[in-house]
């Protein structure tokens, strides 16, 4: 079996939908709890429909990786007379040290930082204007009215609104529900701007 630190890393990054999906299964399962307990949690997670696996298949590949421990629970001891009873839980999920540590790797803010610096200067002042727009929620036509004229736009090259808001949700900074929503992630990469 290779290096679970760098299997879980290795996943995470072999799916660019599955990516944050991958991550808030790490997160959630920071607290160990039964896995229907996890899984109910994740499904409701907006930052899930970006990927096409449900909670389940998710928490699977990082078990298979080792970012996630899947702990069974024992039966309770009975005597031959009593009833078998079904037992309400089958196993715990419970983040490893590989699955924290590949978590650490994928830090939101930190990823955007990197991110911004191998772009073009006036580009973090744009992601700016986007994660304020879409604080309240913002359809892609706000942003792209917003942003009708802005230089950094047209020099050095032409990129389209677009182009940002799809960045910004590669990292965390955005999630689509219903209108683009800047994540409690994406106010602390926008305070990083300053």
């Amino acid at each position: 079996m290779g290096n679970s630190f760098e299997d879980t890393c290795a996943r995470i990054e072999s799916n660019r939908a599955n990516a944050l999906p991958l991550c808030a299964c790490l997160k959630v399962c920071m607290t160990c709890m039964p896995y229907r307990e996890a899984e109910a949690i994740l499904a409701d997670m907006p930052v899930m429909d970006m990927s096409l696996q449900n909670p389940h298949a998710l928490v699977g590949i990082l078990i298979e990786s080792g970012g996630i421990a899947a702990v069974n629970v024992p039966e309770p001891a009975r005597s031959e007379d009593e009833p078998m009873e079904d037992q309400p839980v089958d196993y715990l999920l419970e983040t490893t040290d590989a699955g924290c540590q590949a978590l650490e790797c994928f830090e939101p803010v930190s990823r955007f930082a990197e991110m911004v610096v191998e772009e073009p200067a006036g580009y973090a002042a744009v992601y700016a204007m986007v994660l304020r727009r879409c604080e309240e929620g913002a359809k892609l036509p706000d942003v792209e009215s917003m942003l009708q004229g802005v230089e950094a736009l047209a020099h050095p090259k032409q990129v389209y609104p677009q182009y940002f808001v799809s960045r910004l949700e590669t990292v965390g900074g955005l999630v689509w529900n219903g209108s683009w929503n800047t994540t409690e992630d994406g106010k602390r990469m926008l305070a990083s701007i300053g």
